[in-house]
This record gives structure tokens, C-alpha cells and sequence, in this order.
């Protein structure tokens, strides 16, 4: 994602990625990434939380359209209630 994305910042179209594994996007470089920690396949918030899917969609959003340095991972302020994104991490989650 992050080629493609800096091809479409090239031409003009403002782009922004929305990371869960920061160690992995700054590796891949993105021309901006935000850092959300939640868990893998509830990026945008839980099941039903119209709210903070809102919410971080908003950000994406405003963000896309900021100028940041080169490279610039954002982190977001969501943080999950429990501990299911470190099980993820550690597999132990299914």
C-alpha cells in the first residue's frame, strides 16, 4: 500500500493508511499512516459502535487532507477495552 499510496500523493489525491501493526508500517513507508490499537478485523471500533467508527473515519479524513512530514505515523487515541489485540498479536486469539 504504501507505493501505491505515494504514486497518488504524487498526483494530487491526499492519502492517509490506517495501520494496526506500526512496526510493520514504518517499514513499508506510507507517506502518512495512522496507528489505531485495536484488533485485527475491528480496525474501525467494535461491532456496532457507530460512534467511534465515525469517529476514527473522521480522522482518516482530516488527516488525509494535512500536510505531515514524509513518512509520519499518527497514533490515535481508540484503545480497546480488553486484551483481545494482544492475544492477536501473540496468536493465541481466534
Amino acid at each position: 500500500m504504501g507505493l501505491i499510496q505515494r504514486v497518488l500523493d504524487v498526483v494530487g489525491l491526499p492519502t492517509v493508511s490506517l495501520s494496526l501493526v506500526k512496526e510493520m508500517t514504518s517499514l513499508v513507508k506510507p507517506s502518512k499512516a495512522l496507528f489505531i490499537e485495536h484488533p485485527f478485523g475491528l480496525t474501525l471500533g467494535g461491532i456496532g459502535e457507530k460512534e467511534t467508527h465515525r469517529a476514527v473515519l473522521r480522522d482518516c479524513l482530516r488527516y488525509a487532507a494535512e500536510t505531515l512530514p514524509a513518512g509520519a505515523i499518527v497514533d490515535l487515541p481508540y484503545r480497546w477495552p480488553d486484551d483481545l489485540r494482544e492475544r492477536q498479536l501473540r496468536k493465541e486469539a481466534h
